[in-house]
């Protein structure tokens, strides 16, 4: 099984050498990198780990509009029918099986669904009480996170299967997609938009979101980054961080992946 990643990211340098081993790690194997408007360097580190992964790399600066629509609309015509199931992801997100060691493994039960498309359920983080950016790794700095019920978590990111034709939606969401047999949970409840009515089901899959980082990287970065697809001039209100930044539950559900992370980030 052939699995994949599309991404667009901006200035996330020193963390995704991080963000590609621990995917390569859980199972993915072609990694799609659209940078866009870096002033750090991430199109730079991408283009470098191209000797150690199968990545291809393709660089924008600000004036692309809605630049992840249209990044994800060219992966989709281009490049999800090299894959079995491609993963349209962020890089605050890391996606995992939360009961099998492989997203092979996990993926394989979906193998006979008449479905064209997983929607996973977001994790929210918060700071963990951070103040400035620590060294170290993402998924083991940021331990805290919301409770399942708090509504965020509602949001899903798409895995889409190849070989069906999808394209996204002309109006709407970079979260989903239009295919021809629909968007379902993993536990085959269907999806018609970015966020569901339903509680989040994490059993098979999960995606940790590191939405918020330390408080430093909110008012360094995040606060002023806009949106990419909508108002690139957005300023996030500290209103913003005080509903985000929730730390009510320890979470330790993705430590196994820790030091075989280490293991490969120590290689290359």
């Amino acid at each position: 099984m052939q699995l994949g990643i599309t991404t667009i990211q901006r200035d996330r340098a020193p963390w995704i050498k991080e963000w590609i081993a621990f995917h390569y790690l859980v199972g993915f194997r072609k990694f799609y990198i659209f940078t866009h408007n870096c002033s750090d360097d991430t199109n730079r580190i991408a283009t470098e780990l191209k000797k150690n992964f199968d990545i291809e790399v393709f660089n924008f600066g600000p004036e692309l509009e809605s630049p992840q629509m249209k990044c994800y609309q060219y992966s989709c015509e281009n490049f999800l029918n090299k894959v079995d199931w491609m993963a349209f992801i962020d890089g605050d997100e890391f996606l995992f099986p939360t009961s099998d060691s492989s997203m092979e493994i996990a993926l394989g039960k979906f193998t006979g669904k008449k479905i064209s498309a997983l929607g996973v359920y977001w994790s929210c983080f918060g700071s963990s009480g951070h103040i400035t950016e620590p060294p170290g790794l993402i998924i083991e700095n940021y331990k805290f996170r919301a409770g399942d019920g708090y509504h965020n978590n509602r949001h899903i990111k798409s895995l889409v299967r190849g070989g069906q034709g999808a394209r996204v939606q002309i109006v709407g969401t970079p979260h989903i997609f239009e295919t021809p047999f629909g968007t379902y949970d993993e536990n085959l409840r269907p999806i018609i938009h970015g966020w569901t009515n339903y509680g989040p089901a994490y059993e098979k899959f999960r995606i940790n979101h590191y939405l918020c980082q330390s408080r430093s990287y909110f008012l360094n970065f995040k606060q002023r980054c806009g949106n990419a697809d909508g108002d690139r001039f957005y300023i996030r209100p500290d209103s913003w961080w005080e509903e985000h930044d929730r730390n009510d539950v320890l979470d330790n559900s993705i430590d196994r992946f820790i030091e075989p992370l280490k293991n490969i980030l120590s290689s290359i």
